[in-house]
Parts: structure tokens; C-alpha cells; sequence
């Protein structure tokens, strides 16, 4: 059975609750006008007014399944017309056989006969005759009279347009819904789109530094393999979700630093800092890791003194990430840009402008700041 979606929910409600005052309500005062104290009559009289609704409720039902989905849903106007149409004949025609025609005078004259003294003054313009109304006592020309008959047909129209009204609200609630779903799962491709760009570049660049670690010290090589198992099984199981907890990426630079410290020894200044509570904070998964990769891998030189400092802190509601490395000429700078364009779209689509990057740089420095919100980012 095919499930009811929520749009369809809140038009079903929609309808209950309106033809439930019109069911309940409106016979509750039709009956207390009455005053009627007669168990009986009352009873009588409810399913007479329950009669009398019932023509509008089938023409609102029929209308409802068959005709509006024509137009509102299939955009079928010249059919929505026709079979409005017909509804219209055919509810009209049971208005109009329906109707009273009143009871008949019994035989003989209509009226009393009445004598002067029983007529009431009139007053009379020129002699003997009598003033007219404006309109010459008959309806204006081309009108017609509010008949319980019309008053019948215009509610049933009403009743129609009313069915249409939520018909195109309830469209306008499930297009906007749909448009939602739509910008969330293309935020969902974008966000995939550069979770596999990052994933593949780790670990292309952490086996490189295995490699060279094979050749210079097979021993430190062991145990860098075993830091990358821990580090690649963090980015199967971690690196696919829009955020994680900041404890996980901390742990992940731990132990990329870690196989950076095995790889450059003493040739190269490390300095990390890190929290040792993340008080729930969440970011996305390797974003801080991916400003360290670039630190390294752009910001070391063996012919001149270098340097990589590292601090990641939690400062009011904020968690702050400061990425300092020595600077080897342009060379950084034009490897950054699709790195750095690459975390930028990540944190645009995550955190729209609830982050800020500050991005300093001279001569011998490159200077990363990012501030991201502690509260998990957006899916």
C-alpha cells in the first residue's frame, strides 16, 4: 500500500476539519435557533440539514478525485472544464427538481376582500394615482432573484473553489518540499564530489612518505605502516559523513603528524597543539587535516631551516584552528589554490558564512586561521 505522503496528510485534514464544522457546527445552530426542547423534532431536523449538506459534500468528492487532479496535477484545463461542467449540470439539475413549490391557495379568491377602512393610507401623488417604485415594481432588467435555488448553485461553487484553493496550496507546500529535497541532495553530490577529491590525494601523498621512510629507515617504516592503517581506516569509515566529532580529527592529526615526525626526524620543527576535550564539537572530516597536509608537503625544505606549528583550540562557542608553516617561495601559493578552493567549497556548503578563513602570508610565512562554529554543520 502506497504511503501517504505529508502534503496529502495536511490536505486530508484540511477537508475533515472544514466539513466537520459544516457537519457538526452548522446544524448546532441551525437546531438552537430553533428552540426546540422535542427529542424528536431535534433528531428529525438534524437529518434533514444532513440531507440538505449531502449534495455538496458528493459535489465537492466527485470534484475532489476526478476533476481537480485534472488541472492541478495533469494541467488538463479544457478536460477540467468539461467535467466541471457536467458536475455543475448535474448538481444544478438536482437543485431545481428539487425545489419546493410552496403551498397552493385554496380554492376561491386569493385574497380577503377588503374595504376601505381596512387598506392603509396611501399617499397619492396627483389624483387617483398611485407612486410606482423606482423600478417600476419589477427586478432590474437582466437580473435574477436570490432564489434558494441560486443561493444553492453559488454555494456549490464556492465549495468548488475552496477545493481548488487547497488543492494549489497543498502543490505549493509539496514543490517547495521537493525543492528542498532536491538542494540538499545536491549539496549532498557536491560535498561527495570533494570528499572523494580529498580522499585519494591522502592517500597518495601519506604512501609517499612511507616510501621514503623505506629507504632512509626500514624499521620507522614498520611503524609508519602501522600509523597508516590507522590513519586509512579513518578515512573509509570517517571521511564519507558531513561532520564528525573533533576528537576523531584530532586523533587522525596525531597520527599524521606523528608519520611526519617519523619522516623528517630533526630536520624539521613540529610543534602540535590540541584540546583534550572537543565538548561535542563536530567539523568535517579531514578539512583540518587537509591545511596540515599542504603545510607539509608545500612548506618543507632540507636546504633551509623549517618549521610547522599547529594549534587547535575551542574559544567561545568557536573552534579555533591556527596552521603556521615556513614559507618556500611561490611555489605554496600556486599549490594551494585547488587544495584551498577545494575546503573552501566544503565549508560554503556546510557552514554558508557561519565560518571565517584568514589567510596571511610573506616572504618566509604562511598563516592559516579558520573559525568554525562548534555545533555540527548542516547535511
Amino acid at each position: 500500500m502506497k504511503r501517504m505522503d505529508t502534503e496529502k496528510r495536511q490536505e486530508v485534514v484540511i477537508y475533515g476539519i472544514l466539513w466537520g464544522i459544516v457537519f457538526l457546527l452548522v446544524p448546532a445552530v441551525m437546531l438552537l435557533q430553533g428552540r426546540s426542547n422535542d427529542p424528536s423534532f431535534q433528531l428529525k431536523e438534524l437529518f434533514r440539514i444532513w440531507l440538505g449538506i449531502l449534495p455538496f459534500f458528493l459535489l465537492f468528492l466527485f470534484h475532489d478525485l476526478l476533476a481537480a487532479p485534472l488541472w492541478v496535477e495533469k494541467g488538463k484545463v479544457g478536460v477540467y472544464v468539461a467535467v466541471t461542467a457536467g458536475l455543475l449540470l448535474v448538481f444544478g439539475g438536482y437543485v431545481w427538481a428539487g425545489r419546493s413549490p410552496g403551498p397552493m391557495p385554496p380554492d376561491g379568491p386569493p385574497f380577503p376582500e377588503q374595504t376601505d377602512r381596512d387598506r392603509p393610507p396611501l399617499d397619492r401623488g396627483e389624483e387617483g394615482s398611485m407612486p410606482l417604485p423606482p423600478d417600476g415594481g419589477r427586478h432590474p432588467r437582466g437580473s435574477m432573484p436570490m432564489t434558494p435555488e441560486v443561493m444553492k448553485f453559488v454555494m456549490g461553487l464556492l465549495v468548488l473553489g475552496v477545493n481548488l484553493g487547497v488543492k494549489y496550496y497543498v502543490k505549493s507546500l509539496r514543490s517547495e518540499r521537493m525543492m528542498a529535497q532536491m538542494k540538499a541532495e545536491n549539496l549532498e553530490r557536491q560535498l561527495e564530489t570533494l570528499r572523494y577529491q580529498i580522499n585519494p590525494h591522502f592517500f597518495m601523498n601519506t604512501l609517499n612518505n612511507i616510501h621514503a621512510l623505506v629507504d632512509i629507515d626500514p624499521e620507522q617504516a614498520k611503524t609508519s605502516i602501522e600509523e597508516f592503517s590507522k590513519m586509512m581506516r579513518f578515512i573509509l569509515y570517517e571521511g564519507d559523513r558531513p561532520t564528525i566529532p573533533l576528537s576523531k580529527e584530532l586523533e587522525f592529526l596525531r597520527h599524521y603528524v606523528a608519520l611526519m615526525k617519523m619522516r623528517y626526524a630533526d630536520s624539521v620543527r613540529i610543534d602540535l597543539s590540541l584540546p583534550e576535550e572537543d565538548s561535542g564539537a563536530e567539523v568535517p572530516p579531514l578539512v583540518l587535516a587537509s591545511f596540515v597536509e599542504n603545510a607539509f608537503k608545500h612548506g618543507i625544505s632540507y636546504e633551509k631551516p623549517s618549521f610547522v606549528r599547529l594549534a587547535v583550540s575551542l574559544e567561545g562557542g568557536k573552534i579555533a584552528f591556527k596552521c603556521v608553516n615556513s614559507r618556500q617561495g611561490e611555489e605554496q601559493v600556486r599549490s594551494h589554490g585547488v587544495g584551498l578552493a577545494n575546503v573552501r567549497g566544503r565549508l560554503d556548503l556546510l557552514y554558508g558564512d557561519r565560518y571565517t578563513l584568514h589567510i596571511d602570508q610573506n616572504a618566509e610565512v604562511y598563516d592559516i586561521l579558520l573559525l568554525l562554529p562548534t555545533e555540527a554543520a548542516r547535511a
